[in-house]
């Protein structure tokens, strides 16, 4: 199932190595994020901790000292929970030591730091403590694969461009859950290395897998159209000889960032969200020495925001319909504080204990909780910037918590100051008890919602009829799978009273007009977003539909039978359902 965010797709990375006196606060930020994700581990999923031992040999059986083994995990238990990258170095004998956690599945790599040999990657599921040195890695000496990338505008060569080896790109999309499972398999971890002063790199490849090299950290590779995969990408399968790429790219846009007392943000993370015609697209580079960091921009867009938050400073902006500024400064500043307290509006009566969310328009989400007399107090939020509070729909666990409904948002105005929002008086609307997922089976279900030509939906129509919610977007592959199935289904029971309501949440109104042209679907689809642009709740938002697809089955009473109506259980729903009467 995926979760309703668009995918990471292209990126760049303008990042130095960092000198011995540089690493006291990046090494800090790291330590701390290692410790929130093995308490995130032990805690909420109560994983267990188990070390995995291994061993790294050179082609002639000798160790492979000062190698570095890394790699990523995610819970097999907890979906959405992942283990995140972790890395350790070969000792004078070879060996390593990784603390893991279990049942967990990993992805574990080798690099060479001089990119002379290489071995396969090592793909494994820890659900019982392994024998010592259970994952080892015997190398091979790789495929050079050489490369430069120049600037098609200046005619210059471009320093410190992250440039990535990737192994048998797939965009995702296309395939099945059965086939995305499958493919996870065989994935392999990316290698990433920087163009050097004159623009060059150089890889170690294994002889006959397929790869691609590109600029662009792929989760999901689809380049927003040929002409961007014929300047950032190039396919290949080594053999014996070695392989020499060049690249000629349009200039990357470039942006510096000072932090509130002027000094540059060094070794920032800086996090870009890019909306084009087709698709959205995150691109995350990090700062160098001087504060500068670059992304790759080539095509027309709708909108961007950059955004950063690091060592306690914060910048936020949009440049949506605006023309980019060329070599902009971004000013870092101190993140504020505000208070308040919530009162019931039918009463008066504090409301004590209880929890809601703060946002801001990256949609970070802050939990709090209000004191026994209904005050809270809020942190990081910022300057000139929205911040937007929420109900939730499950705020005591929050692997399914999401947003339930919006009541109440503020935008600073002055810089270092402590925002007294006063007393809030929160209306009686049925926030108490979300209608959220959870609750749904059981229970009457109303859809409301307009069609993408603007026609209003008409939930009456539907009485006495077996129907499928079908939450989807045309961004997720998952959803898209699922096409086939449906339509077979919807022919087979349609006469018997079976329909179908497709609701998406797509954005991007175009890519749902040729998806709706494509597959012609004999149901109707209504669109979340034209709720959204008439300041009305949408129905995702009503029923705290946090991932995708999310099929939801009503009974002929109008009453929800399943909210997991995918795949083979809903056939088997539907069979029973329309089963023949016995006499």
């Amino acid at each position: 199932m995926k979760a309703i965010q668009v995918l990471l797709l292209l990126s760049f990375s303008c990042c130095v190595p960092l000198a011995a006196e540089e690493l006291t606060v990046a090494e800090q930020d790291r330590q701390n994020t290692i410790a929130k994700i093995k308490k995130n581990l032990e805690e909420k999923l109560k994983a267990v901790p188990t070390k995995v031992t291994g061993r790294a040999t050179l082609p002639d059986g000798n160790p492979a000292v000062g190698f570095k083994i890394g790699g990523w995990g995610r819970s097999l238990t907890h979906q959405g929970y992942g283990h995140s990258y972790f890395d350790t170095i070969t000792d004078e004998n070879g060996h390593f030591a990784l603390n893991l956690y279990r049942p967990c599945l990993y992805w574990l790599s080798i690099d060479d730091p001089t990119n002379v040999y290489v071995a396969a990657d090592r793909h494994f599921e820890l659900t019982e403590p392994l024998e010592p040195e259970a994952v080892c890695f015997q190398l091979q000496k790789g495929i050079p694969v050489e490369g430069v990338v120049i600037d098609r505008d200046k005619n210059e060569p471009i320093a410190g461009l992250s440039v990535l080896l990737l192994h048998e790109p797939v965009h995702m999309k296309i395939l099945s859950p059965e086939e995305r499972r499958e493919h996870e398999k065989k994935q392999r971890i990316p290698r990433d290395v920087e163009t050097d002063a004159q623009g060059r790199f150089q890889f170690a490849a294994l002889p006959t897998e397929k790869y691609m090299v590109s600029f662009n950290s792929v989760h999901d590779f689809q380049p927003p159209d040929e002409t961007e995969a014929a300047l950032y990408t190039r396919m290949f399968t080594p053999d014996k000889e070695p392989v020499r790429l060049e690249f000629k790219i349009p200039t990357p846009w470039r942006g510096r960032f000072l932090q509130k007392d002027g000094t540059p943000a060094a070794f920032f993370p800086v996090f870009i969200g890019m909306r084009f015609d087709n698709g959205s697209y995150w691109f995350e580079p990090v700062t160098d020495k001087e504060g500068y960091f670059m992304c790759y921009r080539s095509v027309p867009l709708e909108s961007l925001s950059v955004n950063t938050f690091q060592h306690g400073q914060w910048f936020y902006q949009s440049f949506k319909g605006q023309e980019l500024p060329p070599n902009p400064v971004f000013q870092l500043s101190a993140p504020l504080t505000a208070k308040g307290r919530l009162v019931r509006k039918s009463t008066g009566k504090p409301l004590g204990n209880f929890k809601f969310a703060h946002c801001h328009p990256a949609y970070h989400m802050n939990v709090v909780s209000t004191d026994a007399n209904g005050d809270f107090e809020l942190t990081k939020i910022f300057f000139d910037n929205k911040t937007r509070l929420c109900f939730l729909n499950e705020p005591d666990n929050l692997n399914t918590c999401a947003l339930y409904e919006e009541f109440y948002d503020f935008t600073p105005t002055e810089p270092d100051q402590v925002v007294d929002l006063g007393v809030l008086e929160l209306e009686e609307s049925g926030w108490l008890e979300p209608n959220s997922l959870q609750n749904l089976p059981g229970k009457e279900i109303v859809i409301e919602g307009t069609t993408l030509d603007g026609k209003a939906f008409d939930w009456k129509q539907y009485a006495d009829k077996v129907v499928l919610i079908d939450f989807w977007a045309t961004w997720c592959g998952p959803c898209l799978a699922e096409i086939p199935r449906l339509k077979t289904l919807y022919e087979k029971y349609h006469d018997q009273g079976f329909e179908i309501v497709g609701i998406s949440v797509d954005r991007v109104l175009e890519s749902l007009e040729k998806e709706l042209e494509k597959h012609q679907f004999p149901w109707t689809i209504l669109v979340d977003a034209k709720r959204e642009e008439a300041n009305q709740r949408t129905m995702g938002n009503r029923f705290a539909i946090s991932e995708i697809p999310r099929c939801i089955l009503v009974g002929r009473d109008g009453k929800v039978i399943t909210i997991e109506a995918r795949g083979e259980k809903l056939e088997a729903e539907l069979e029973r359902l329309f089963a023949p009467q016995e006499r």
